[in-house]
């Protein structure tokens, strides 16, 4: 079983290894805003919660220490980050975490299960985003919720000095899109949790700033390694990313820089 969508992690980046420190990178930015969004749309101590597309297991250990009387069933297609996730969950979490190598779309799992399903950053890359739902609802019991951490094409960087990145975000959308996936799929989270039967739904916002967490926090999420390897594969030209790469420098040069990112969307529907 290989990875689906528009999202390979092997493949990303220069290498796994690199691609993986990205990954805890970007749980750790906005995790605090996600905890507290995550516990006033419901989610407590106790409950039976399953996480769709949990990678390489760092929003997985998360959970693990928000929820410590939890099991959580970690569901991920690619057999790379499940084994990463087993190794790097081994110590932390014991027998709390039930690894399910699987298709979030078709996981296997019983009907009527868990209480509590998440699913960070899979949705955008999905091919079929509408069966994904669909499976998640059956396993969820009746009055369980999903919430879909996800992102918006057009919420982009907000920085200052500015980034150049129109012309970049405009070809890393089409590379989404070529893939199967679709990078403003933010925007269509409600619409997809009342097509498939989810009731109750809202939206909220996890914003990540660095004048409250720092600037440091950001710089992993500016490395352009996975945009050298969309150049590398064909899917871009040197030319397209040239303007994004020059201000890029002068925004890690510049004394005085901020930096707002990471405006993740956070989308709730309980089963009825």
């Amino acid at each position: 079983m290989t990875a689906e969508g528009s999202y390979q992690a092997s493949t990303f980046n220069r290498d796994i290894e690199t691609e993986i420190q990205r990954l805890k990178a970007q749980v750790n930015l906005s995790w605090a805003k996600e905890a507290r969004t995550l516990k006033w749309f419901g989610l407590t101590d106790g409950m039976n919660v399953i996480e769709a597309g949990s990678g390489p297991g760092f929003f997985t250990e998360k959970l693990v220490e928000l929820l410590p009387n939890s099991s959580i069933t970690a569901v991920e297609i690619d057999p790379v980050l499940q084994e990463k996730a087993a190794e790097y969950l081994h110590q932390k979490a014991g027998e709390r975490v039930n690894h399910v190598q699987a298709s979030v779309g078709d996981t296997g799992l019983p009907a009527n299960s868990f209480d509590f399903a998440l699913a960070r950053l899979l949705f955008l890359h999905l091919p079929d985003p509408v069966a994904a739902a669909r499976e998640i609802f059956r396993i969820l019991k009746p009055g369980g919720k999903l919430v879909i951490i996800d992102a918006d094409g057009d919420l982009f960087w907000l920085t200052d000095p500015p980034l150049s990145v129109e012309n970049l975000r405009k070809k890393l959308n089409q590379v989404t899109a070529l893939r199967g996936g679709n990078a403003y799929f933010g925007r269509h989270l409600c619409r997809l949790l009342k097509e498939v039967g989810f009731v109750s739904v809202d939206l909220e916002v996890a914003v990540s700033h660095s004048d409250i967490i720092g600037i440091e926090a950001f710089e992993p999420l500016l490395d352009s390694g996975p945009i050298l390897q969309m150049v590398k594969q064909g899917l871009i030209s040197e030319s397209d990313i040239e303007s994004y790469l020059v201000s890029r420098d002068e925004f890690l040069a510049a004394g005085d820089r901020r930096l707002m990112m990471s405006f993740w969307l956070m989308a709730c529907g309980e089963k009825h």
